[in-house]
């Protein structure tokens, strides 16, 4: 078969080559990457239930998804500091798909009324009651600006919340219309920034948070790896092959191909509907190393044969013919282990998965079709290449060591795998996004201002629904109060907001703004009283809206956290749906969790199934094809040997070093398995075409490793240093996500050239020549 399809693509190949060429032009324009997409939406699916269910919410309190502006100032309550709040507030609410800005602004206190007098001093004209009152008035002195510092921090709704303990911190809190702003999220989010920093009073910091933020400085990191990152990755590429063949030609036509299976992968991938994102810049550096990889094998290949022959023709068939099987089992199973990540739940694994997988395989008819064809119009080189020159000889020499060390060999890669799997203990999964940055990051700064001096970056929800009125009622706002409390004790937990904090901050009005008043009244008439009179004013029915239903059928429940790791959050928002049950239970009420917090909380779980699923499929799929490309189970079995070394050092070193894992980190396993198995396949190919031709086991040994794994250490030279450039990325899981494959990439040429070595030389009846023999055909 091979011998067939060889001749049949030599006889097409200018018809291909064109048409591989046409459709590079065709999809270029679509590699000129405009939009970015980090949206929540590129982490969980729109039709998963627990989007679903936030949908929901936001339809009736609005979304969470908000832009955190802390401001910080000693002098914040004066007439400037207060004035300046004011503005910005005033701007930013004029902002396109702004709906809401919270601030000192716009925050209300409720005032108690006194009694009126008749005139005639002895009888009351009224009780007295009380007054939604802006917190702000309308002119702003230093004895307004004093009041307003008492008042704010007496209030226990607005202090932690819109400004810190100590009076130096404030929170401007915008909400968006979530339909619209991820059409122009970047746009006002840089407008909000040009209304605050030119303009902050002398003394005055501002910092930026919030999921809107978040998403925004994704956006920025993406377009960084993708400037930063692919230029050196190249420049590196460009000289490791110069150095390795001494040849610009050769150089030149290796890159060309590169940079013709990048057009197309990126092409594809736009085509199949999907969208760039952080996690899919990594991507071309991925597509552009294993791409490397096949070609090397080629031109190696193609190079050997013509100085042998003289032949090009025969070069060009012969490298098809000996390469296809081996070439076709390691993209495969690459793809295959790629393509294993579409089982995740989170989208932007899937995509990069899927779009990866596709990058493989065309990679793997470019290295067929465009390179052979393109070596055929490069004058033939006298001079053998520096990694001929170099590295045939201490192949020669590594392959009779681990023949004559097989059983140590065998025996330290047990303890290598030891202790990989001791590591395994530590590895954790955080999907905490500030975490993904230094310390001295805009985002990581932020963080640390708003959790220690304010309620903290994260938030959930806990939605409440019932029967009309059923939200008033004495035994729900009870309930509410009790759950409350029972919160405030978890740790990490900065602040739990609900109605029934609003009926006690006008119940204590009532009586005088005594605090042992700040009570749920027993009546229901009474709280019924309190929230009609709370809601007369138009501020007061804003803030009621954001916590309670107009009909009462429904409420919600803020829950305010500090920044932590998501395992945690995680911990955080199962103990509070269970108390949440617990307390509501017997009532008629249902309690949903929900919000951004529960989002990302899901999402951590939806990286564990994935890591799961998709390792075990990749293993799987492998094994399989591995199993189908040597049509025998004692190879697919040696390959998986060799495989499970770098899978599990790779992930045994995650463990020991603390590297969590992440959305990028959680496709190592299933990405590296499917890198790995290319040199393996190489090397198990080309010992059993030698056993065949009559070499004894140690010749042929001897020949693989000479020759594939001089291959493999071009390839993971070449490729270790490209991925090592990604751990100069700001974002962690890009510069984890490089540094661990540099070290698969390493680790893989190690297990080809002393692993397998070592098992066959240790089971010589298995690996053999009558096992050999009767499986030469196939390679």
């Amino acid at each position: 078969m091979s011998e067939r399809l060889a001749d049949l693509i030599y006889r097409f190949r200018l018809p291909l080559s064109a048409a591989i060429m046409l459709g590079f032009f065709a999809l270029l324009p679509l590699t000129n990457i405009t939009q970015i997409d980090n949206d929540i939406s590129m982490w969980i699916s729109r039709d998963d239930p627990v989007y679903r269910t936030y949908e929901r919410f936001r339809e009736e309190f609005g979304g969470q998804r908000t832009l955190l502006i802390a401001l910080r100032s000693p002098r914040l309550f004066t007439p400037e500091g207060l004035e300046f709040v004011r503005q910005i507030t005033d701007d930013i609410q004029r902002v396109d798909a702004v709906e809401r800005v919270s601030s000192l602004s716009t925050a209300n206190v409720v005032a108690s009324l006194p009694a009126r007098l008749n005139s005639d001093t002895t009888s009351r004209d009224d009780d007295g009651g009380i007054e939604v009152q802006p917190l702000l008035d309308d002119v702003i002195d230093q004895q307004a600006a004093s009041r307003v510092r008492e008042r704010v921090l007496r209030d226990d709704l607005l202090r932690g919340d819109v400004v810190s303990e100590d009076g130096t911190v404030t929170a401007l809190i915008v909400t968006f219309d979530e339909d619209r702003i991820d059409d122009v999220r970047g746009d006002v989010i840089d407008r909000i920034h040009g209304l605050i920093d030119p303009r902050l009073p002398a003394g005055m910091e501002a910092l930026y948070n919030g999921s809107l933020e978040i998403s925004e400085t994704y956006n920025r990191v993406t377009r960084s790896n993708l400037m930063k990152l692919t230029p050196p990755i190249l420049l590196l590429t460009v000289g490791a092959l110069y150095f390795m063949f001494r040849s610009w030609r050769v150089t030149a036509l290796v890159m060309g191909a590169v940079v013709v299976s990048f057009v197309w992968t990126m092409g594809l991938y736009v085509l199949m509907g999907f969208t760039y994102n952080i996690l899919a810049s990594m991507m071309p550096p991925l597509v552009m190393i294993l791409a490397v990889a096949d070609d090397v094998h080629i031109v190696q290949h193609f190079t050997e044969e013509l100085r042998a022959t003289g032949s090009k023709e025969h070069a060009f068939k012969s490298s098809v013919r000996h390469l296809f099987a081996p070439l076709l089992g390691a993209s495969a199973t690459t793809a295959l282990g790629l393509a294993s990540l579409a089982t995740s739940h989170v989208v932007a694994v899937r995509a990069f998965g899927i779009g990866a997988a596709v990058g493989v395989m065309v990679d793997f008819v470019m290295s067929l079709v465009l390179v052979p064809t393109l070596l055929m119009f490069l004058k033939p080189s006298p001079h053998q290449a520096p990694q001929e020159r170099y590295f045939l000889e201490p192949m020669r020499r590594v392959a009779r060591f681990s023949m004559r060390h097989a059983r140590r060999v065998v025996v330290g890669t047990i303890v290598v795998m030891a202790i990989g799997t001791l590591g395994l203990r530590w590895l954790r999964v955080d999907t905490n996004h500030i975490n993904f940055f230094a310390k001295d990051h805009p985002l990581s700064r932020s963080a640390t201002l708003i959790d220690e001096e304010l309620s903290g970056i994260y938030s959930f929800n806990i939605l409440l629904e019932g029967e009309p009125e059923s939200m008033k009622s004495p035994d729900a706002l009870r309930r509410m109060e009790e759950l409350r409390v029972r919160l405030q004790k978890l740790p990490f937990v900065r602040k739990v907001v609900s109605v029934a904090d609003y009926v006690k901050r006008v119940n204590r009005e009532l009586n005088g703004g005594n605090e042992s008043a700040a009570v749920v009244p027993a009546s229901a008439d009474a709280i019924a009283q309190e929230l009609f009179v709370f809601g007369l004013s138009d501020e007061g029915r804003r803030e009621l809206d954001r916590v309670v239903a107009s009909d009462y059928s429904r409420a919600q429940i803020s829950v305010r956290l500090a920044s932590m790791s998501s395992d945690l959050v995680f911990e955080q928002i199962n103990r509070a749906e269970e108390e949440a049950r617990a307390v509501f239970q017997g009532s008629g009420i249902t309690t949903t969790v929900t919000g951004s917090g529960h989002i990302f909380a899901t999402l951590d779980h939806y990286i564990v199934v994935s890591q799961l699923s998709s390792f075990g499929t990749a293993f799987l799929t492998v094994f399989g094809v591995i199993f189908v490309v040597f049509r025998s189970a004692r190879y697919g079995v040696l390959a998986i040997i060799a495989n499970a070394l770098p899978v599990c050092a790779v992930l045994g070193v995650m463990g020991w070093l603390g590297i969590s894992l992440n959305v990028a980190t959680v496709m190592v396993a299933s990405v590296a398995l499917g890198i790995v198995d290319d040199d393996t396949i190489h090397f198990i190919g080309r010992f059993r075409r030698e056993r065949s031709a009559g070499a004894s086991t140690a010749e042929a040994i001897e020949a693989a490793t000479m020759h594939e794994g001089r291959a493999s250490l071009t390839t993971a030279i070449i490729n270790s240093l490209g991925y090592g450039i990604m751990v100069f990325s700001a974002y962690k899981p890009t510069a984890w996500f490089g540094g661990l494959l540099a070290l698969t990439m390493v680790v893989a040429f190690l297990a080809e050239v002393l692993v397998v070595p070592a098992v066959i030389t240790l089971f010589p009846r298995v690996f053999g020549a009558p096992a050999a023999e009767r499986l030469g055909s196939a390679a």
